[in-house]
């Protein structure tokens, strides 16, 4: 019998990498499955088989598992057999036929004892002060929607008592309103405002209509012809940020409805490659132009149930739309000030006065679009001056 070789999920990158530089390449056994690719896979030397799947299917106890079983004791004595090693864990005494010995991957074990992932800055991680600075922030910058700073608040407090609890993974926020009212800005400032310079994992759930599209979205099945980690695990990698944006949730097909469904509840999921993600701690925003009088028909009662705040976002009032141009300018003055070499003439004094004064504010509901109206009011003085 063979020896099976265990990663964790953090170590795979660099095992992959020390596979390669030897010249093999990693394949999964349902690359096998048909009687050409058994006998190519009989018949070749230094062959690295990933058999995560099988395992999976095994502790499932699918009918077919004894026919790649069978492959798997018939395979040369040199090829090495590889699995995620938590799903291993749980399948190791149904193994006890098929591999005779287990063996823990050391690949990456220099850089990261523990083989943890890179450590996150969330929400319950901040110390009091920290937390309270991030709340302050929110209901500084965010313009408007006062009902929902007052929500946030009382609710991450909560959010903060029962993770320590043991009793909830993730916060999650529901955002319901018309475009351009700062949905998609609560995130960009709790990210900010969290994790400094981080950037912010954002998944455009408008891309996600199609029925691969949860393939799409955790990566598709190993032994499917190019088979990756899916972009949520990748955008969770990049970022240091305990901040997840799901933007346009409304238009997600019913598979990734479902896949949330359960990552709300737990704070983990599991990607096509067998790999873990934890997303403990994780301040997760999903924006939604739905109506409110729809809410109930567009998704499931079981998936409203799960979030831990529901929000409506209103257009702005006149007065808030007012303090938006104040204060895109005024930003804009300091920047356009502080440039050390320009050929352009000094602003007016009064250039926030003349931007109130000048730019009809009651003819923009959308926020994005008042900024580029303000844009381009500000680069039209410019020229004239």
């Amino acid at each position: 019998m063979h020896e099976l070789v265990t990663y964790k999920r953090a170590q795979y990158p660099a095992f992959v990498d020390e596979i390669q530089r030897e010249g093999r390449e990693i394949t999964s056994i349902f690359e096998y499955q048909s009687e050409d690719g058994a006998e190519a896979l009989l018949s070749s030397s230094s062959v690295v088989v990933d058999v995560t799947q099988f395992i999976e299917l095994k502790i499932g106890e699918q009918p077919f598992v004894p026919m790649f079983e069978l492959l798997l004791l018939r395979m040369p004595s040199d090829v090495l057999f590889i699995a995620d090693e938590e799903v291993a864990e749980k399948g190791k005494y149904l193994l006890r036929n098929t591999f005779s010995s287990f063996k823990n991957c050391e690949a990456g074990m220099e850089d990261n004892q523990d083989g943890d992932v890179m450590e996150k800055k969330t929400l319950v991680s901040l110390e009091d002060a920290e937390y309270e600075g991030v709340v302050n922030t929110l209901d500084n910058d965010l313009i408007g929607q006062g009902r929902f700073k007052d929500a946030f608040k009382e609710h991450s407090k909560s959010f903060r008592l029962f993770y320590a609890l043991g009793e909830q993974r993730v916060f999650s926020l529901l955002l319901l309103g018309p475009s351009g009212v700062g949905k998609t800005e609560v995130a960009k400032i709790l990210c900010n405002a969290i994790a400094p310079d981080e950037p912010l994992p954002k998944i455009n759930l408008g891309n996600y209509s199609s029925k691969d599209s949860l393939n799409s979205l955790i990566g598709s099945p190993r032994g499917y012809v190019g088979s990756e980690e899916g972009e949520l695990g990748r955008k969770l990698d990049s970022s240091k940020a305990g901040v997840l944006l799901i933007d346009e949730f409304e238009k997600a097909e019913p598979s990734v409805w479902n896949f949330f469904l359960d990552l709300l509840e737990t704070g983990t999921y599991t990607d096509s490659q067998s790999r873990e993600h934890e997303l403990g701690g994780y301040v997760i925003v999903f924006t939604t132009n739905c109506p409110r009088a729809r809410l109930e028909t567009t998704f499931p009662a079981e998936l409203l149930s799960r979030f831990s705040l529901m929000a409506h976002f209103f257009p702005l009032s006149h007065a808030e739309k007012e303090k938006f141009v104040e204060r895109y300018v005024s930003s804009f003055s300091d920047k356009y000030q502080g440039l050390d070499e320009r050929p352009f003439p000094s602003l007016p004094d009064d250039v926030t006065e003349r931007a109130l004064k000048e730019i009809n504010v009651d003819a923009f509901d959308n926020i994005r679009i008042l900024k580029n109206a303000t844009r381009f009011w500000l680069a039209s003085l410019v020229e004239s001056l």
